[in-house]
């Protein structure tokens, strides 16, 4: 049994060593914040390019070519210096502002049907709840759960090549060769 553990081991460790050897990142960097945003492959992206500057397109990344700064798609392939504009979502954002249109709206239906079966009166602070909570609903799912970056203006996009070799790279001496 310890063999086969030991086997185990070994195997586990070599697929992990490798799969660490090849990490290419698409990464988002935004003025005056530290942090950059970091896209793998496998990530999906909403951007537009000066091909369809109208256009916001919507597409998982399937491989990132360092090299040439080209991101590769299931249906084509786009340079980053052709991307104008990359918009990120906020889900909690966008989840509150669902939740607050759909109370609204509910509050508003069953006050009306309340009104028409002659059991409630419909009044002003009804209407005020009901209309207060889809306004703040769209309000969150317009404007607040997605952001939008502007390359060159507010944002920039860089591919960054973070694999290293599995075989040992010779040291280049900068000073001659001279100890």
């Amino acid at each position: 049994m310890t063999e086969y553990r030991f086997i185990l081991w070994f195997v586990w460790l070599n697929v992990f060593c490798h799969s660490l050897g090849a990490q290419k990142l698409l990464q988002l960097e935004i003025l005056r914040e530290v942090e950059a945003i970091k896209f793998g492959e496998g990530s999906t992206i909403t951007f537009k390019t000066k091909e369809y500057p109208k256009e916001w397109q919507t597409k998982k990344i399937e491989t990132i070519i360092p090299v040439e700064d080209i991101l590769v798609f299931d249906d084509g392939m786009v340079s980053i210096k052709d991307i104008t504009q990359l918009r990120l979502s906020n889900g909690t954002a966008k989840a509150f502002g669902r939740l607050f249109s759909g109370f609204g709206a509910g509050w508003l239906l069953f006050g009306g049907v309340a009104q028409i079966a002659g059991d409630y009166e419909f009044t002003w602070g009804t209407f005020a709840i009901g209309a207060v909570a889809v306004g703040l609903g769209w309000i969150l799912n317009k404007f607040v759960s997605k952001k939008t970056y502007k390359m060159g203006k507010n944002a920039n996009l860089r591919i960054i090549d973070i694999s290293f070799s599995l075989t040992p790279v010779p040291t280049v001496q900068t000073n001659g060769g001279y100890p």
